[in-house]
């Protein structure tokens, strides 16, 4: 019995169109061989066949996504049918006799079996949100049939990347990676750096046929190709294709030299320049004309400082600090002598305030 099946009908046919011949002279008894005849090539070398990486398309371009998970379902069935056909044990007897199907149509009929199915694929995330994406691969694998037993039969030797041969070249549906629009223009950045955006951003389009090629760079990258470090970053280190910005420390102003506080040009408010540890925080509240409100304390914080009311008050509309009378007459220890003494203040004056609404609910 001989499997005739084009790769449409492949779709649904099963794995009883494989002869087994049991017995095959110099095979021990009970042996599995399947009788083909097609170019010999040992299953193994297939997977070398498949040179594509998965793409990644920003831009509305379904048509590559369906070609692609048509390549990559098909790679997938590739590995599984890899091996699944030998006994093992006889080295040579299973290069002779098994290689060929490697390249016969019963192997083509059980790879197809996997075409355009995601849950064969081992990730599947860069195909999450584009709709009936298995359906329209379907679609395409019948409507181009031809192409792909073309490629299986004859181009595989010549042109072993399947992706590059069927949706780049035969049908126009992607470019290659660095590349974007209906001509697979390169993006910037690839004539010098080998990558699109010299690798620190993405090209509109890259890996479609659609797309307007600029850069949108990562944080800290700028320019055309994203070959330049934004405004409160530095070079940390830069050849002819390849830069690594890295940011400045957060109190620099007009940008920095080197990472750390030593590495500043400049400080920004709230900081200040010491000769031996560049840029170090400012305690604005030794300054006497800081927080001068009545039961206000100064609160210091890295780059900056804040007013806040004394424990036992609180602001009122007006954002002042009046006594908060509901407070606890308990507050959180501190060594500091001032901060103590307000603390106490407080506390008296809210007891204060307490008997003073005990005694007059006596009187009434």
């Amino acid at each position: 019995m001989r499997a005739i099946c084009t790769l449409q009908r492949a779709l649904c046919c099963t794995r009883n169109l494989i002869n087994v011949v049991a017995n095959i002279p110099g095979k021990p008894a009970g042996s599995i061989h399947i009788a083909m005849g097609s170019k010999a090539i040992i299953c193994s070398s297939l997977l070398l066949l498949f040179a594509t990486t998965a793409y990644s398309v920003d831009v509305d371009n379904k048509e590559c996504h369906y070609c692609n998970l048509l390549v990559q379902t098909f790679k997938a069935g590739v590995k599984k049918t890899e091996k699944q056909h030998f006994a093992g044990g006889n080295t040579d007897w299973e290069e002779r006799n098994l290689g060929r199907f490697a390249t016969s149509e019963t192997r083509l009929v059980e790879i197809m079996e996997y075409i355009c199915k995601k849950k064969y694929l081992e990730n599947s995330d860069e195909f999450v949100g584009v709709k009936d994406i298995e359906f329209k691969c379907q679609g395409l694998a019948e409507e181009h049939e031809e192409l792909v037993e073309e490629w299986y039969y004859k181009k595989q030797d010549s042109d072993p990347n399947m992706f590059s041969w069927l949706c780049v070249d035969q049908l126009a549906s992607c470019c290659p990676t660095g590349h974007y629009g209906p001509k697979c223009d390169q993006c910037p950045g690839v004539a010098k750096s080998k990558t699109a955006c010299y690798g620190r951003g993405k090209c509109h389009g890259d890996g479609s046929r659609k797309g307007k090629g600029k850069c949108k760079c990562d944080k800290g990258y700028v320019g055309v190709m994203c070959s330049n470090c934004d405004a409160h970053y530095f070079a940390k280190s830069l050849t002819e294709t390849s830069i690594e910005c890295v940011e400045c420390f957060d109190g620099c102003a007009s940008g920095c030299t080197a990472e750390g506080a030593k590495g500043c040009r400049a400080c920004r408010s709230g900081y200040i320049m010491d000769a031996e540890l560049g840029c170090k925080d400012l305690d604005e509240c030794l300054e006497e004309d800081k927080c001068l409100g009545e039961n206000e304390i100064c609160k210091n914080s890295v780059g900056s400082y804040s007013c806040e009311c004394a424990p036992g008050y609180k602001k009122n509309k007006e954002d002042d600090c009046e006594l908060d009378v509901e407070a606890t007459t308990s507050f959180p220890s501190t060594n500091d002598t001032e901060s103590r003494d307000t603390v106490s203040t407080a506390s008296d004056a809210t007891e204060a305030a307490i008997a003073e609404s005990t005694i007059t609910n006596d009187e009434l």
